[in-house]
This record gives structure tokens, C-alpha cells and sequence, in this order.
């Protein structure tokens, strides 16, 4: 029998994320009354003393044609980052600037955004005559990691139907699935016992689940009873949370969803983190997933060896510490 296997390579990096927003309300009046430069107020980035500000500028060249630049002005940011400057206008992104400051430019503390002509600046304009200007900064708080994700399947396999336009659609559903939290969620007796042999079971046999109309998954949160149903009804899994996933594979594990199971397996070796590697190797232990408990034992060692943060690393020793005296 032929197999097909499929390889999947992940570049990643921890990072801490900003979002600062500057609203300028009556733009045109602001900028005429400011002789050279308009400011936006600092933005604090993070704990330290580091800031960011935006900054309009106008400059006149050969004496007739006006510009306006807009520059964003650093200081005390030593670490590698990444920005992406949003022109918003009428609750609508306009405008899209992505760049970096690379090590070599970590020194200077101005860059120029863009560069436009008095004239051209109006399309930034809204109709209550505001510009609202959205800056995004991530700040590289790690080492570049890279993971492989290695899927193997017969070739011959039949592909999964996708169910989505019954997907939480009340018509035709027959059950409803009561979660932890007491909310429902509504299914179809023949797609859970197609996917489950549990559910099969509950809905063929002399059982309580059988002849009422709903089944008790108390155990089970809300998030993770839809993102179950997601995968049974169209194949997907849309989130990448560990700690959501986490709970999907236990529900995999309950109800025999094997092809689900191993889909939140490759989820969770594809997102270790130093903040979430200990509680995936629990994980993998838990359900003896050798791949899994192996790429957080992998990750683990490396960030030990690699990583200058000993908070982190003197962290992460005492939870793996307290996991093997369990």
C-alpha cells in the first residue's frame, strides 16, 4: 500500500506585541497652526523606559511644493522589531506600510514612513476631517526556532466530506451537546456516530443519551465542544491556542477521534513555546504521545543550551523540576 508524507517546516520566534493608535481630530487646522512638526504623544513600549512617537513633518522644496513626512521616532528600543504603520479612514485601512529595524539599524531612532505631497495627503482625510494613524510593533524577545511537522497518510485514502453548511446550524439537528459551562451546542446523531465510536454507541444501545435529546459533555468546555464539531463536520481545526488544543485532544481522546487527536498532537509540537513547553510535555505524557513528548524534551534542552534569558530558562528548570517529582 502506497503512502504519501507530507512536511511542513515552521520558522517562529517569541515576541512581544504593541498597538498604539493616534487620532488626530481636525488634521488640516492642526497641521497649519504647527510651524514645523506635528506630534503624536509617546507611547510607552513595555516595562523599560522605551518609547515610540509618531511625528508629521513638513518640509518645502524649491521653495513652492510642499511635502508632508511621517517619521516614527524611537528611543531606548535595543531589540530587533518589526512595524506595520495603517492609515485608517471611514473605519477602513487605506493605507499599509510593513518594515524592520534590523541589528544593524537598531542605532537609529527616526525612520521615515512616507513622503507625500501637501496635496495628497487629503486622502487621508475623513469625512469629520480626522486622520487616525495605527502603528503595530512587534519586539523579537528570542532566538529564530525552526520545527518540522512530519504527516504521513495512505494514499489511498477516501477524502473527508465536508459538512460545513449544517456546521451549528440548527436545522435538522436532533441532539444538543450540554457543555461544562451549561451552554448547548446543537449536533446531528449521524455525524457523531459517524466520527465516534462512542457516540455510536450511546445513540444504537438501550442508553440514557439515546432516548433523551440531549448529551451531557460537562467535562468538555464550550470552545473546545465547537472546535470538536468543526473537525467531525468539515476536517478543519482553526485555532492554534496550546491551551484550547489541549483540551480538543482530550476530547478526542474521549469520544476515539484518532485522526483528531493527532491533528491537535501536530498543533501542539508546532507551537512550543518557553512559556508552554513544560504544559505540552504534560500533555504528551498524559496521553503517551511519543512525537510530541520528544519535541518538548528537544525544545526544552535547546532553549537551556541556546537561551541568554536565565529568568526564563531558571523558570522553565523549576516547572520541569516540579513535573518529573510528580
Amino acid at each position: 500500500m502506497s503512502s504519501h508524507h507530507k512536511i511542513t517546516g515552521y520558522s517562529q520566534i517569541n515576541k512581544e506585541y504593541f498597538d498604539f493608535t493616534w487620532v488626530i481630530r481636525e488634521f488640516l487646522l492642526i497641521l497649519a497652526n504647527e510651524p514645523a512638526s506635528l506630534c503624536s504623544p509617546i507611547f510607552q513600549v513595555g516595562s523599560d523606559d522605551a518609547s515610540l512617537q509618531l511625528r508629521f513633518k513638513k518640509i518645502k522644496k524649491l521653495a513652492v511644493e510642499q511635502f508632508v513626512c511621517l517619521y516614527i521616532d524611537l528611543d531606548g528600543i535595543d531589540k530587533t522589531f518589526s512595524y506595520e504603520i495603517s492609515v485608517i479612514k471611514d473605519d477602513k485601512i487605506i493605507y499599509t506600510l510593513v518594515d524592520f529595524f534590523d541589528d544593524e539599524l537598531i542605532g537609529i531612532r527616526t525612520k521615515q514612513v512616507f513622503q507625500m505631497n501637501r496635496n495628497d495627503i487629503s486622502q487621508f482625510i475623513s469625512s469629520t476631517g480626522t486622520v487616525i494613524i495605527r502603528c503595530e510593533l512587534k519586539l523579537a524577545t528570542g532566538s529564530t526556532e525552526h520545527l518540522l511537522d512530519n504527516e504521513s497518510r495512505d494514499a489511498n485514502e477516501v477524502p473527508k466530506l465536508k459538512f460545513d453548511w449544517i456546521f451549528l446550524n440548527e436545522n435538522l439537528t436532533d441532539v444538543k451537546l450540554r457543555t461544562a459551562s451549561g451552554k448547548e451546542v446543537p449536533a446531528h446523531r449521524l455525524m457523531l456516530a459517524a466520527a465516534s465510536p462512542v457516540f455510536r454507541a450511546m445513540f444504537t444501545h438501550d442508553m440514557l443519551e439515546n432516548k433523551s435529546q440531549s448529551v451531557d459533555m460537562i467535562d468538555i468546555s464550550y470552545d473546545a465542544t465547537v472546535e470538536m464539531l468543526r473537525y467531525i463536520y468539515t476536517g478543519a481545526v482553526e485555532t492554534q491556542d496550546c491551551s484550547l488544543t489541549a483540551e480538543i485532544l482530550a476530547a478526542a481522546e474521549k469520544y476515539q477521534l484518532k485522526e483528531l487527536k493527532d491533528r491537535c498532537e501536530r498543533i501542539l509540537g508546532s507551537n512550543l513555546s518557553t512559556e508552554n513547553a513544560i504544559d505540552v510535555l504534560k500533555v504528551a505524557d498524559k496521553y503517551s504521545m511519543k512525537n510530541l513528548k520528544r519535541k518538548a524534551v528537544d525544545f526544552f534542552k535547546h532553549k537551556v543550551n541556546e537561551s541568554s534569558d536565565s529568568d526564563k530558562v531558571g523558570t522553565m528548570i523549576i516547572r520541569m523540576a516540579d513535573f518529573l517529582s510528580k
